[in-house]
């Protein structure tokens, strides 16, 4: 712990101008202040604190916030990101019972003084977010830390040695471990956690097929065509999907929803477009647009809801893939990529339970597209078996209910 820190003060200039870079590529000074330590005065005292990582972990955590709110309205949350886009998501809930802030960096004084304004009853961590400084602090204001959904990616379990022991020394902090999965319970055991206080709790990421309120309710752009969904890409993903997409020429329109929409820019110069139109501009779809660019935060849901098809991205480039239970929620047709490592899990329940298509990889997407398009049956198959993916959900959803309540 103590080289960990000076390792952090040494770096907090070069740390301090990313995030100020951060700050100003987002135009949000509030990011820059509150990573910092600073700009607490909206956010309620004796509140439950949950930690999300970014737009993923946030939109897990929301159908679990809601259940605990409808069997006690007196609750209150604060919600950490440490990203704008997982903060945007937050807001535009518009609910008055969810408070966002930037989660402070590692920095001890920073913490202390977020904890000092806010006084949080307990903290709970969604999925993998392991900050020493964070974990030491709260223990020593005794703060109980829960992990939930708690996961552990391939990197943490092989990382080094020295990498391993600090990570060991922050999970001595921890109250409580609720993993997703055997597996998940495991790594953390190896990992040197207490096997007393690790539980498997099951994937809260199911529990999103039974959310069905949308992100927003601000839809002021009415797509008329019949539509392609291309949801949650990366970078070099987009192009290769075009490219099979014009070999099929069809009549309905390509949607493409970048995961970071700020890539917006370099997405259009890379896929050389005739016809294009951008919802962040709020330029209209005519009957010869071919692609229409979702670069906008927090509407994609209102775009699965209506989609003929659709395909999940980072999934055809190494990024591990993204919530292929989201699109499910709408009983939507569904195409993946090879890249699914983590989301293993969700694959798993729906390849069982027939509710997908994974192809190999990119070069099987023009023979998919024009199987699923062409025959409604071989689409509305995929689109009914989501619906059986329920049932596990609302047990998922019962056992982490339980586990808060009993934590806070």
């Amino acid at each position: 712990m103590r080289i960990y820190r000076l390792l952090l003060i040494a770096l907090s200039p070069l740390l301090a101008a990313y995030i100020l870079g951060q700050s100003i590529r987002a135009k949000s000074p509030r990011y820059f202040r509150q990573r910092l330590g600073f700009g607490y005065n909206q956010l309620p005292e004796n509140s439950l604190w949950f930690h999300c990582a970014s737009v993923g972990e946030v939109i897990t955590l929301l159908p679990l916030l809601k259940d605990l709110h409808r069997k006690n309205p007196a609750l209150k949350f604060i919600i950490t990101s440490n990203t704008v886009t997982g903060g945007k998501i937050i807001t535009q809930q518009n609910l008055d019972y969810l408070f966002h802030s930037y989660l402070p960096f590692d920095w001890v004084s920073a913490i202390k003084r977020f904890i000092n304004k806010t006084k949080p009853a307990s903290l709970f961590i969604m999925e993998t977010e392991i900050w020493p400084n964070l974990f030491s602090v709260c223990h020593d204001n005794g703060i109980a830390i829960h992990m939930i959904n708690a996961r552990l990616s391939s990197k943490t379990t092989t990382a080094k040695p020295w990498i391993k022991a600090l990570l060991k020394t922050a999970l001595s902090k921890v109250s409580s471990i609720s993993a997703r999965s055997e597996e998940d319970a495991l790594s953390y055991a190896q990992l040197g956690a207490d096997k007393n206080i690790i539980s498997t709790a099951g994937n809260l990421k199911f529990t999103s097929v039974l959310d069905e309120q949308q992100t927003t309710a601000e839809n002021d752009f009415s797509v008329e065509r019949e539509y392609v969904l291309v949801a949650s890409t990366h970078e070099n993903e987009e192009a290769q999907i075009y490219r099979h997409w014009k070999k099929l020429n069809r009549d309905e329109l390509l949607i493409i929803a970048p995961r970071h929409p700020e890539r917006a820019g370099s997405i259009i110069r890379q896929l050389s477009c005739r016809e294009l139109a951008q919802r962040s501009k709020h330029e209209s779809i005519s009957k010869t647009t071919e692609v229409f660019l979702l670069d906008t935060v927090g509407e994609l849901k209102n775009y699965f809801a209506r989609a003929k098809l659709v395909i999940m991205g980072g999934s055809f480039v190494p990024v591990g893939g993204h919530n292929i239970l989201e699109p499910a929620r709408y009983r939507r047709a569904i195409i993946t990529g090879p890249y699914m490592e983590n989301f293993r899990q969700e694959l798993a329940l729906m390849k069982k339970q027939e509710a997908i298509m994974q192809l190999a990889s990119v070069e099987a997407l023009t023979a998919a597209l024009k199987k699923l398009l062409d025959e409604k049956e071989s689409r509305e198959t995929l689109q009914n078996n989501s619906s059986q993916l329920t049932g596990q959900a609302e047990k998922i959803l019962q056992k982490y209910t339980d586990i808060i309540q009993a934590a806070s």
